[in-house]
């Protein structure tokens, strides 16, 4: 490649830098970052995105501010969509009760709560940089850059999950970005790259020695412990954590207070007549409370907008006391804003402490955007005053930097470690004398007894992977003569050695596909596949034994995922998607408390006989069993009520299929509750 190019998209502001394999070879610091607004000398932009009325991408970030206050204040907005600070709507748990997953209709909410395709608004994000960059190459040297002398790098929190990851990847390459040319990075891991490259350009730290590197940002933060070895390479020490929590968790916590004091209905109807209104508030108040030190006898003042004049009553929040409404202002005691930070930093710092009681660490390095405030620099020398703290220089350019070195050398990263234990299921024949408790798991494959549902362990939690060596390799034949695809799911567990796939420690992860087309060979088909959990993705390379085809596969295809362990296929998820309302998981022994209904879930369609079918097919790893209720109406004879449980115990690869088919034309499900991996999935439509 003759150029690495790194997007990062942030929370609050998002960019992208470059440079050529020249460059690197020569100074590998020498990183072309665009200025995006000349003004303000801006080497980000606002993580903003306008649509108009009809979908279509007008602008993104200055620009699509700009447009949007003028749309604003003549007051002709409200048919175009604005989205802004978007990111964590993919990182949404705020409901303990709903749980959201990722697939390609996932959908976010602009800035007056109007919704588009999540894939839809970063893809265009996405594009906007990536063509922003091609058309500066051009102006440059006047020749178009062949897109093969381009590598991607694209950046996401190191606390995402692999089906967050991918779909980025995804969103990449609907924005022109082939696959093959994309890699997946992490942000402290690139941060931490660039660390490593300033301090063997610099003659402050003499010896290397391990760090902990914390990447604070607006919506997350992350943490890593790295090593340092020889030829710019660095060792993970423990796995990544982090949370959802950064500078955007004060402007929550401030427009609560807003809601509280001029009523929730008048602060919604100011967010969608003035939304530009709202945006200079919310700004002043981050000039004013985030990036400026408050004591606790401070105080920050809000002007109050034209739209909200004459409406605040303090006595409804329940931090009156800290606050003072008079004439156009609102009044803010450096007491409340102070506690916020510390909300922020308590949950930062209880993470730090625990990896230091882990690792003995001296050196603690700050990055990121939030790294820059002045109360949580200060808040960690105050909690660690014996560690030596280095917040690099332009914190919030670190990511992008680090990306652009990484896409040069991905080598950097000799080692991770294992977050979880991952493996497959397996079904393994039953040798003679070996005693099977749990007979619900015998069952019988071509004549022969198989124990099904066996955890085949890959990794082990905690292990120190190479990312560019497998760390297992599995062979596989059909199981059916005319089987044209080998399918199995890869999991996790929270503990060291699972013994079945169902146990309460592990969840589904997503989807691989082999596929083997040609059948002429029946049974003996014996696939090869080697698994790489190393990387920032989870890779694949699958070797046809009998004709010696190799394939390699960027990562597994993750359908659909969820956080309690319940996956269902975004295939089938789609067949439904347009009648289901909202979707709970709910774990053992809770219910809900209200009645529910899906009218026509199931597509009809009519055959010579003009008999209406519907039907739906629902994927499910470790489906247990079903319960369903529904009525039917033949024609307008009397409602037949029917409810049926469902063993599905006899299906025992992946996926397992549910086909449930209805002869009449009238059906109303009540609910479809699906038992998996003990958890319940229930799909219902209130009434």
């Amino acid at each position: 490649m003759q150029l690495v190019a790194a997007i990062d998209i942030g929370t609050a502001f998002s960019g992208y830098a470059f440079s050529s394999r020249e460059d690197f070879k020569n100074d590998p610091l020498q990183i072309t970052i665009p200025e995006w607004n000349k003004s303000q000398i801006a080497h980000k932009a606002p993580t903003c995105v306008l649509f108009d009325k009809n979908k279509s991408f007008l602008a993104f970030g200055y620009k699509a501010g700009k447009i949007f206050k003028e749309l604003s204040e003549n007051g002709i907005h409200q048919e175009h969509y604005f989205f802004e600070r978007f990111k964590m709507q993919l990182y949404n748990k705020s409901d303990k009760k709903k749980r959201k997953w990722l697939t390609k209709k996932s959908m976010i909410y602009d800035i007056s709560g109007k919704e588009l395709p999540a894939m839809y608004v970063f893809s265009k994000a996405i594009e906007y940089m990536h063509d922003h960059l091609l058309k500066g190459l051009k102006e440059q040297d006047n020749n178009k850059k062949d897109e093969e002398e381009i590598n991607w790098v694209l950046t996401v929190p190191a606390i995402w999950d692999d089906s967050a990851k991918q779909f980025m990847r995804d969103a990449a390459e609907q924005a022109g970005i082939k696959s093959e040319y994309l890699t997946i990075a992490l942000e402290a891991e690139v941060a931490s790259v660039y660390f490593n490259r300033l301090i063997r350009n610099s003659s402050l730290f003499d010896i290397p020695e391990p760090y902990l590197l914390l990447d604070a940002g607006s919506g997350t933060f992350d943490i890593v412990i790295h090593d340092v070895l020889d030829g710019d390479r660095i060792k993970e020490l423990h796995n990544p954590i982090g949370g959802d929590l950064g500078g955007t968790y004060l402007d929550d916590k401030f427009f609560k207070i807003l809601e509280e004091c001029f009523g929730k209905d008048e602060f919604e109807k100011f967010k969608r007549e003035d939304p530009n209104g709202f945006i200079e508030l919310r700004g002043d108040f981050e000039f004013k409370a985030i990036n400026t030190f408050i004591t606790t006898n401070s105080k920050i003042s809000i002007t109050i907008p034209h739209h909200l004049k004459n409406k605040c009553d303090i006595s409804r929040s329940k931090f009156a006391e800290r606050l003072v409404c008079k004439e156009e202002k609102l009044e803010f005691d450096g007491w409340l804003i102070k506690k916020w930070h510390s909300e922020v930093i308590n949950t930062i710092k209880d993470n730090l402490i625990e990896l230091l009681k882990k690792h003995n660490i001296d050196r603690l390095v700050m990055v990121g955007g939030f790294c820059e405030s002045p109360h949580l620099q200060s808040a960690m020398r105050e909690a660690f005053p014996y560690k030596r703290f280095i917040v690099i220089n332009e914190a919030r350019l670190a990511v992008l930097k680090g990306a652009v070195l990484y896409g040069h050398n991905p080598s950097s990263i000799s080692s991770r470690v294992a977050k979880f234990t991952y493996g497959i299921g397996h079904s393994i024949p039953i040798e003679d004398g070996k005693t099977v408790l749990d007979k619900n798991r015998i069952k019988t494959f071509n004549g022969e007894r198989y124990e099904t549902d066996v955890f085949s362990k890959h990794v082990t939690k905690g292990e120190n992977l190479d990312p560019n060596k497998p760390q297992a390799e599995e062979t596989f034949l059909p199981v059916r003569q005319n089987q044209k695809n080998i399918r199995f799911c890869v999991l996790t567990s929270s503990i060291e050695n699972p013994k079945y796939v169902d146990d309460p420690e592990c969840r589904p992860l997503g989807y691989i596909n082999v596929d083997i087309p040609d059948t002429s060979e029946g049974l003996d088909r014996e696939v090869r596949i080697r698994f790489n959990y190393g990387g920032t993705e989870i890779k694949t390379e699958s070797v046809n034994e009998r004709t010696a085809k190799t394939k390699f596969d960027i990562s597994t295809n993750f359908k659909l995922v969820l956080e309690d362990g319940c996956v269902i296929d975004e295939e089938a998820f789609q067949m439904v998607q347009g009648s289901i309302s909202e979707v709970f998981c709910l774990k053992e022994g809770e219910s809900l408390s209200f009645a529910w209904t899906i009218h026509s879930v199931f597509p009809i369609r009519y055959n010579s006989s003009s008999q209406a079918t519907g039907f739906v097919s629902i994927l499910f790893p470790q489906i247990r069993f079903v319960e369903i209720e529904w009525t039917r109406n033949p024609g307008l004879e009397t409602m037949d009520t029917m409810k049926r449980v469902m063993s599905l115990g006899n299906f025992q690869t992946y996926p397992r299929y549910l086909i449930i088919q209805h002869l009449k034309n009238q059906i109303s499900l009540r609910y479809l509750i699906i038992y998996s991996l003990n958890k319940h999935l229930v799909i219902w439509h209130k009434q």
